[in-house]
């Protein structure tokens, strides 16, 4: 923290203080600046943090959907004035021990984050970050590689026929092949018809290629000035030198310019409107049920903050929850499996919207659903909401504005996304952090008269700026798509001259010298491995008797939010229902009890708590390969005042859990199977790696059934029952109940301030005394596992591939842990990188060592060149083999690991963390050894590895592709001996 905090009206190079905002709720204050010359608006957020966060970012309305904004923030990190490199931004990653690096494009604006713990570190990236975005080079080459360029299929043959290549094109081919992604990008084209939202700034695929090398760099100068620029820093480093760095390193060097970047209030409707388009899907599927419907409003502008809380608090009593009467009524109405993806209320655009529909509908669904929406919608109109429910969805929205989260990104990014668009729209960053006076003003409204019901005619029913819309299968767009660019392809072919062939056969030649070239990094940069801190931080806990257990308890800067953790022992459960047990945890919190509904369960857990949660979890054991504890765990959290109403929920879902109500048991089962189909096309490569990981470990063959493809397959038999077959199920729900919750499969935790320990202690022992204390009967051992890679190609309805290669190594406590986590950093950003991204074209070529299973993956993600990868994966391991590494390369890939290591956590994460490594057995002394191990790895314990385990071990590894089938058939006939077994996901 600053020693002189700055003060309104304060003067710090070319900068002057505007606000100083306390917010003591959030342990934050709020310091805004304006920087005289340019105009360039900062927002620096002071804080006792040391997971320190800088971003710089910019409006970027485009004009079209060639993607001109999103292929500019990759161009804009392929080397800067300063840092004239081929790829500052990968190079970094390994140079750093950044908690978080990345770039990000939204629809109307881009930016540029990243955090780090390290002083040095911060201001290493911090410099790197100014100079890539003011002052990049833009290269034609850059822009050829991550936006788009056109090839011969064998690069040096202008016979064989072109293709278009580029990793922006490959990466939006397969975002808009899933539907859930698509949905998303046509409504806002019907819904916004004059702004910019109408584009799709990420790009389509068919006018990615219209745009031009000069278009890009002409976007680059009219919106990244400094007077377009948003500044945002965070944490506990000093703001004074954050402002001295960019005015001296960038914003000196400018003036201020007009830059007409505004976007204005979208032009409404004079009546509702109906839209109807289509998605490919692949021929083998059917398209029954597969369409989607959506209604979606026009709102408020984003500088109405009271009506931004307002919305948010009516989304929440519409469809927070499954008591909720909109989610309620769509859902049991059978007319689709879940709500659409978008559901909800988006308060981010110049102009807001609310979007309410279903997914998994008939293709002719769109007049029944809109029907039931308005017919709800003027039911809760007529007789409002009750005062409990309103007051539960404050306690909803205030629960979520305390609660410290970020085990995923740091809390300073979630913080920056909840204020970004008010901010820069209408200078506002203050009102989305600061709810007292909205919500002090909503409390008087609601005095007054009846305001919701007032809301949802305003907003909603009374508006006529509606769009009904309605996505569709279509089983043969694709291969019109399809045809239709190799048409437009083959057309262009025939009008080239010699002179335009050959400069496409240079063009391939030097881009390929370009990523092959041996660059100097000098001028990057980079830590030392001294700059590494010596021991990890260690998350303290101790233990007190509690209901009859041992509860681990760990003390926590929690704002006030008690955290509980316990894990029931699952290694006896029977076989026969091992594979209903991931479901079992989805149906445990939203099926009610033998005394009350799902609604009523549904409400009470909004009103009480933050929110509980079950699922499965795979322990593996440090010393034994393989060998791992099944748990599940059950989790839950809620503010120090409601801790009783906490474990009073608990105690009766785990002693009586109902799971009798069958239409609710069918409306689930259905959500879960569409939430799983939307999850394959985003996440490939972990479904993929998980199939490869099932032939190698008896942990991986319990992790794919639990949470691979096997559970999609489980699932969807499930969803598929009727009702006499349901009883079948209901059965073995129970059983489980019966079977796990109980005394002696418990090992428990809290997670809180030390203040705060007795108020959970007291209404924790009931619950730990309620749950049965009779013994677990003991059950046949397992079948013995048998190793058996397979060769899997997973067929599904994607235009891209995620090729995974996973290698069984060994188990924590191994000498070879360390080295192989190192190696896995040294093949991701010295090899694969360049071979998979760069030259593929895939989206991302990956690397990964999960040193509690043991497992090595080779991953790519969204990657048009399935053979391809294959090979590149065994020409890695021979490089790696050779052991040709400079001691630099293995310096930086030493950093990554810690970067990894001692990626920070919530406070509730910690304790969650803490617990877990207790139960698996990786003690402070374990994880300190792994620690010395890997910053003793040398490049021959890296050469060594990468022959055992790659090379030698190459007939042990398993292969798996999730694909389109056409793609997958097509790798068979290259791929012979070594073909992929296929079958449809």
């Amino acid at each position: 923290m600053a020693l002189d905090p700055l003060q309104p009206g304060d003067q710090r190079h070319g900068f002057t203080v505007t606000a100083r905002t306390p917010l003591p709720e959030l342990n934050l204050t709020l310091i805004q600046l304006a920087h005289e010359k340019t105009g360039a608006r900062m927002l620096h957020v002071e804080t006792d943090d040391d997971n320190n966060l800088f971003a710089v970012g910019f409006r970027t309305p485009p004009d079209d959907s060639t993607g001109v904004a999103h292929i500019l923030e990759h161009t804009v990190l392929c080397g800067s004035k300063r840092y004239p490199v081929r790829d500052p931004f990968f190079s970094m990653i390994k140079r750093s021990l950044n908690t978080f690096m990345n770039a990000m494009t939204a629809s109307d604006w881009t930016l540029y984050p990243f955090s780090s713990q390290n002083e040095k570190d911060f201001y290493n990236l911090f410099d790197i970050y100014l100079d890539a975005a003011f002052f990049p080079l833009l290269r034609d080459r850059d822009f050829l590689q991550e936006g788009h360029r056109l090839e011969f299929t064998e690069a040096n043959d202008p016979t064989s026929p072109l293709l278009y290549k580029g990793v922006v094109y490959n990466e939006m081919k397969g975002a808009m092949a899933s539907p859930s992604s698509l949905l998303g990008r046509r409504l806002n084209r019907s819904l916004f018809p004059t702004t910019t939202y109408r584009h799709n700034s990420g790009g389509e695929p068919s006018d990615i290629p219209d745009l031009t090398w000069e278009e890009l760099r002409a976007f680059h100068a009219s919106y990244y000035h400094p007077s377009n620029a948003w500044f945002f820093t965070y944490g506990n480093f000093d703001p004074v030198r954050h402002l001295q760095m960019i005015n001296d390193k960038v914003l000196s060097h400018f003036d201020a310019a007009p830059v007409a970047s505004e976007v204005p209030p979208e032009q409404r409707f004079s009546a509702p409107k109906t839209v109807r388009e289509t998605f490919p899907l692949d021929p083998a599927e059917s398209p029954e049920r597969k369409s989607m419907v959506q209604l979606a409003w026009l709102t408020c502008e984003i500088d109405d903050s009271f009506d931004r809380l307002a919305l948010t608090l009516l989304t929440t009593l519409l469809i927070g929850n499954p008591a909720a009467p909109l989610y309620r009524e769509l859902l049991e109405s059978r007319h689709g499996d879940n709500l659409a993806p978008g559901s909800g209320y988006h308060d981010d655009y110049r102009t807001n919207y609310f979007a309410i529909g279903l997914q998994g509908t008939k293709a002719d669904a769109a007049e029944a659903v809109e029907a039931l929406i308005l017919k709800t919608l003027e039911e809760c109109a007529r007789s409002g909401f009750t005062r409990e429910r309103i007051e539960a969805a404050i306690h909803r929205l205030e629960f979520s504005h305390r609660e410290v989260v970020g085990n995923h990104y740091p809390y300073s990014l979630g913080l920056l996304m909840r204020l970004i668009g008010p901010w820069m729209h209408c200078d506002d960053p203050i009102s989305p952090l600061q709810l007292d006076e909205n919500l002090a003003r909503l409390r008087r409204e609601l005095e007054s008269g009846p305001f919701f019901e007032t809301l949802i005619r305003r907003t909603l029913l009374d508006n006529p700026h509606r769009l009904t819309f309605t996505l569709a299968p279509d089983t043969t767009q694709q291969q019109r798509e399809d045809e239709a660019l190799r048409q437009g392809l083959d057309a262009l072919q025939e009008k080239l001259t010699q002179q335009e062939q050959e400069k496409i056969v240079a063009q391939s030649a030097m881009l390929q010298a370009a990523q092959d070239e041996k660059e100097d990094l000098s001028s990057l940069p980079t830590l030392q491995l001294s700059d590494i801190p010596p021991t990890e931080r260690i998350v303290s806990g101790s233990t007190t008797p509690c209901g009859g257990h041992e509860v681990n308890l760990f003390d926590q800067p929690t704002n006030g939010i008690g955290y509980f953790i316990s894990h029931f022992d699952t290694t006896a459960l029977p076989e026969e229902l091992i594979d209903t047990l991931p479901i079992f945890c989805t149906l445990l919190t939203q099926m009610g009890t033998e005394k009350e509904s799902y609604l009523q369960l549904a409400e009470r857990m909004e009103a009480g708590t933050g929110g509980i949660s079950a699922g499965v979890e795979i322990l593996e054991h440090p010393h034994q390969a393989g060998a791992f504890l099944s748990v599940l765990e059950l989790r839950g959290k809620a503010l120090e005042r409601n801790q009783e109403a906490l474990f009073a929920i608990l105690t009766d879902i785990c002693t009586r859990p109902s799971f009798t109500d069958r239409n609710r048991l069918k409306t689930v089962l259905n959500q879960a199977r569409v939430s799983l189909e939307n999850a394959i096309p985003g996440s490939g490569h972990s479904f993929a790696a998980r199939a490869a990981a099932s032939g190698l470990t008896p942990a991986g063959a319990r992790r794919e059934r639990w949470t691979g493809l096997s559970q999609y397959r489980t699932i969807r038999t499930l969803a598929g029952l009727d009702d006499a077959d349901l009883d079948g199920l209901i059965a073995k729900l129970q059983a489980i109940a019966q079977h796990l919750f109980r005394a002696p499969l418990l090992h428990c935790g809290v997670t809180t301030e030390e203040r705060m320990f007795p108020a959970m202690l007291t209404p924790l022992a009931p619950y730990l005394q309620a749950l049965p204390t009779t013994p677990v009967a003991a059950t046949a051992e397992e079948a013995p596992f048998r190793a058996t890679p397979g060769r899997l190609g997973r067929a599904t309805s994607v235009p891209v591939s995620f090729v995974s290669r996973v290698f069984p190594t060994v188990p924590y406590v191994h000498a070879d842990s360390a080295p192989l986590a190192v190696l896995a950093r040294l093949l991701r950003a010295g090899y694969l990188h360049r071979e998979i991204r760069e030259k593929g074209g895939a989206y991302g070529g990956l690397a990964s060592y999960d040193c509690e299973s043991g497992l090595f993956s080779l991953l790519s993600y969204r990657d048009p060149q399935l053979v391809r990868t294959l090979r590149v994966y065994d020409s890695a391991a021979t490089w790696a083999a050779a052991g040709d590494f400079a001691r630099s390369d293995i310096d930086e890939a030493i950093l990554a690991v810690f970067g990894d290591l001692d990626r920070p956590l919530s406070p509730g994460g910690r304790g969650g963390r803490a617990f877990t490594r207790l139960r698996q057995g990786i003690d402070p002394e374990l994880r300190q050894q792994f620690r010395q191990q890997v910053l003793d790895v040398d490049a021959e314990a890296l050469a060594r590895v990468a022959q055992s385990y790659l090379v030698d071990g190459r007939p042990q590894s398993a292969v798996a592709v999730i694909s389109s089938e056409e793609a997958l058939r097509q790798a068979n006939r290259e791929l012979g001996e070594e073909s992929l077994s296929i079958e449809r996901i």
